[in-house]
């Protein structure tokens, strides 16, 4: 017997003595007629022997409580039954009726007084047992490509558009108020009584600069992060994944497959290699310089030579290696929009080189490693859009409360 069965049967046998409603033995002391094998209360007085445990007094959320039910303990749990209700689950303990609903606003279970601490001590008894199934079950789904990947790729996208109109919008404003304030100047006297004069507006133009500069530096830290996020969703969706290795245990969690180890694998010849040289260039030079509060492998680090003195040393890869001569650093501008059309260029790349599954991604939807479940028999960019309304409209009619 396996982990999983083993705690299956553990839980199994913590709540054995839940089991199915009976006319025969099920006991009921309130007013109660027989329907089929169903014995209904009528009437419940005050004096009821019955207790509601309301919400969260119940160790188990509702859908853990049905998944004891119906996978568990084999009851035939039936979802969704009515407008507003999800399941109602009656069921016996020790001989007394009880049940368990789960509505549009409530979740309750009724059962006999004197067994009210004992079964909400039960349920709380299941719980970390459940917890140790669903790792079991996790971990193995994860090992054989089971499972799917939550899609931030519009989110990502959103942020790149919100810095880019963010970033250009401030340099306008920067170039109008340079405009206007040219040739003008602040004058100010010192406490001797000295003349002082500076450019006008020249702390808010200082102050504009470096908000300029910190979008810039989150602008390009976003575009990496999207860059390795929408390559992770993709890579299922190629002729070069490998089905028959974990995704999760190799690919996801595998530390060495970083952003340009990704692009090999995932895009291959896709992604000409004048392209991807920019792209190192600018991780290398603009965006690594800021991680590990400056001591990423990217660094500027001082190094005493003798008969010189301090000797500036950046240390890097490729491009940041000794003087670094040719490569500026300074965030700017212009730095901007050379790697803005780098990047523009890399996304119509991949829209143009994976057209449907970049559909799936950009779709939001949550991305399955088994990726013919979306695109299966998916033959045009047409019919994958209808595919991808019609899930989004499922996927709206499940989350409707009314069910």
């Amino acid at each position: 017997m396996d982990d999983i069965s083993t705690i299956s049967a553990e839980i199994r046998e913590l709540l054995r003595d839940i089991t199915n409603v009976t006319p025969d033995t099920t006991q009921d002391d309130n007013s109660s007629e027989e329907i089929g094998y169903r014995v209904v209360p009528l009437n419940p007085t005050d004096d009821s022997s019955s207790e509601e445990i309301r919400y969260r007094a119940i160790p188990l959320n509702p859908d853990l409580l049905a998944y004891c039910f119906d996978v568990i303990l084999g009851f035939k749990v039936r979802y969704k039954i009515a407008e507003k209700v999800n399941y109602i689950v009656e069921f016996d303990y020790k001989g007394t009726y009880a049940t368990v609903k789960h509505r549009k606003m409530s979740y309750r279970l009724s059962v006999d007084k004197k067994y009210t601490a004992e079964i909400i001590a039960l349920l709380c008894k299941a719980k970390p047992l459940l917890e140790q199934l669903f790792i079991l079950l996790g971990e193995k789904a994860l090992i054989d490509n089971k499972f799917s990947m939550e899609n931030e790729a519009p989110v990502y996208l959103s942020k790149l558009a919100f810095y880019q109109q963010r970033i250009e919008s401030l340099e306008t404003r920067r170039a109008i108020i340079e405009k206007k304030c040219e040739g003008q100047y602040d004058i100010s006297y010192n406490v001797h009584g000295y003349k002082c004069m500076q450019p006008k507006g020249q702390a808010y133009l200082r102050s504009l600069s470096n908000e300029i500069e910190y979008d810039i530096e989150a602008y390009i830290d976003t575009f990496y992060s999207a860059l390795e996020h929408v390559l992770t969703v993709l890579y299922p969706f190629t002729n070069n994944f490998p089905l028959v290795r974990s995704y999760y245990k190799d690919y996801i969690r595998n530390t060495r497959w970083a952003w340009d180890a990704k692009i090999k694998d995932v895009c291959g010849k896709v992604v000409p290699e004048e392209l991807f040289n920019r792209l190192r260039r600018i991780k290398e030079v603009y965006r690594n310089h800021n991680a590990h509060g400056g001591f990423s492998r990217e660094m500027m680090a001082f190094v005493n030579i003798s008969n010189f003195g301090r000797y500036p040393l950046f240390v890097g890869k490729e491009y940041l290696k000794g003087f670094a001569d040719g490569v500026p650093m300074d965030i700017s501008y212009d730095m901007y929009m050379d790697a803005k059309a780098v990047f523009v260029e890399f996304w119509r790349i991949l829209d143009e080189g994976f057209q449907v599954p970049m559909m799936f991604i950009k779709s939001g939807l949550p991305i399955p490693v088994e990726t013919e479940l979306y695109t299966n028999d998916v033959q045009t960019a047409e019919h994958a859009q209808w595919i991808i309304d019609k899930i989004w409209f499922e996927i709206d009619n499940q989350s409707n409360m009314d069910w």
